[in-house]
């Protein structure tokens, strides 16, 4: 017996000579994973605080689904080891030849992946389409309107001082100021704010009676085109009725229902539409946040889940201006360290980006992310319809597509649960009115619609459609 057991691990040991590489490769893949739980856990805990643990749920699963596998192959005969190797490395190196096609062809890149990639995408269009593209950088177009004797100043959202709010949380910009904002269609949109810092004409805040109240984010403030093109200037032309809009960029239902309460309740419009952007208002995913997740970890945003809390902010708008001007003086110092950080951390993870595959999972979905819709939101919405019944108003709600609905190939009732939250408004008796059904499938060609046919907010044709859309929405649901 001792002599068939001696044999028997004189067989082990010679098969072990045979494949050194499979056990070397069963120890690397197994040290593979363990990395993989590390990096998981920094961006899950770390980089993103928490608040995207559901994305991350899988990568964990994933990581320790690995080690176990690894664990166990480890202590397999070697010879099935070796079988399990061959096919993992050649699973991996096809998966690499994949991720390097994937990236030669430019595929599989996130709609917003790069501010810089993003630019060079809009100027090579404009090139290609014979428009003239402002190559100046945003600083620059302001210093330039400041020689020309132009108080300018560049477009603060509130997102940007959310967490240096030290009692004062402003909602809207810098008042009667000429405010400088992005560049999508070659030129900076530029707009001269009302007396509190929104796009308007500062006028529309003296009529007697309000007909239209916008709240949203970039896309109710009108990102990407001139002055009267958004949704509230082409609502204005269309009906001829004094119409405001207190959207900003970065705005999420939190910030959409402190508007109300700070800036609605004063003029009591007849009608408030609230814009919901699909694209970030309550999803994260590709390594977005999503706004609500965001904000409801500010404890002064909270209070507005209080009836009645108010910061007053419609009567403190010189505290606010002074406020921000502190706010751009502190950016502008630190502009340049920080433009240099986040340069070098862009240029690390977009060197990274081959190693993670992300091509591939890209557009395979694996980064979409599959969340349940907050309770908050629903709560939101209620105070929302209760404070607009309050004054005998109309709350309706107004649903945008993404660009990414588009670009890829969706059920478009499922794609970021709009069925759902579609579903959720309409039991809180909050008519909807359905952009992507009244205005895009209805196009013969929706990416038109976008600037250069490039992810990003919508042109002027866009924006018109949807202000029409609208019009016609509250028609026919007022007869």
């Amino acid at each position: 017996m001792s002599w068939i057991k001696g044999a028997s691990q004189q067989n082990a040991n010679d098969e072990d000579k045979k494949h050194p590489f499979a056990r070397w490769m069963s120890w690397l893949f197994l040290a593979v994973s363990v990395l993989l739980l590390i990096y998981t856990y920094y961006r899950s805990e770390i980089t993103f605080q928490g608040t995207m643990s559901v994305k991350y749920f899988k990568y964990y699963l994933i990581s320790l689904l690995g080690i176990l596998f690894w664990g166990v192959v480890l202590r397999l005969r070697e010879g099935i080891r070796a079988n399990i190797v061959t096919v993992t490395t050649s699973l991996v190196v096809g998966l690499y030849l994949v991720e390097g096609g994937l990236i030669l062809l430019g595929l599989g890149q996130p709609a917003n992946a790069d501010v810089k990639a993003a630019n060079a995408d809009v100027k090579a269009a404009a090139v290609e389409l014979g428009v003239e593209y402002d190559e100046r950088s945003k600083l620059e177009v302001i210093e330039d309107l400041i020689a020309q004797g132009v108080d300018a100043v560049p477009a603060v959202r509130p997102v940007d001082v959310l967490t240096i709010n030290k009692g004062l949380l402003p909602l809207g910009g810098f008042s009667n100021r000429t405010t400088v904002a992005s560049n999508e269609n070659g030129y900076y949109m530029i707009y001269p704010s009302d007396r509190y810092g929104f796009n308007n004409p500062d006028s529309e805040w003296d009529n007697a009676k309000v007909d239209w109240l916008l709240t949203g984010d970039s896309f109710t403030e009108g990102l990407a085109v001139r002055p009267g093109e958004d949704i509230a200037g082409q609502i204005r032309l269309i009906t001829k009725q004094p119409t405001i809009s207190v959207g900003r960029s970065g705005n999420g239902p939190l910030m959409e229902l402190a508007e109300l309460r700070e800036y609605a309740e004063s003029v009591k419009p007849k009608r408030v539409l609230w814009i919901y952007c699909e694209g970030n208002d309550i999803v994260e995913g590709n390594d977005i946040v999503g706004d609500l997740q965001r904000d409801k970890a500010n404890p002064l945003l909270m209070q507005y889940m209080e009836d009645g809390f108010s910061q007053n902010l419609i009567n403190r708008q010189k505290e606010i201006d002074s406020r921000l001007g502190e706010f751009i003086i502190l950016a502008q110092a630190q502009a340049q360290a920080q433009a240099q950080a986040q340069a070098q951390a862009q240029a690390q993870i977009y060197k990274t980006r081959w190693i993670r595959l992300h091509s591939i999972r890209q557009i395979i979905g694996f980064n979409d992310v599959d969340v349940d819709i907050d309770p908050l939101f629903v709560e939101i919405l209620t105070k929302a319809k209760a404070e607009v019944d309050g004054w005998e108003g109309e709350l309706y709600f107004v649903y945008l597509p993404e660009y990414a609905r588009y670009k890829k190939s969706v059920s478009h009732d499922d794609f970021r649960r709009k069925s759902e939250v579609i579903e959720v408004v309409k039991g809180l008796g909050i008519p909807v009115i359905d952009i992507h059904q009244e205005v895009f499938a209805k196009h013969d060609d929706p990416f038109a619609l976008f600037p250069f046919r490039l992810s990003g907010h919508y042109n002027a044709e866009g924006y018109g459609e949807v202000a029409k859309a609208i019009v016609d929405g509250v028609k026919k649901h007022e007869h």
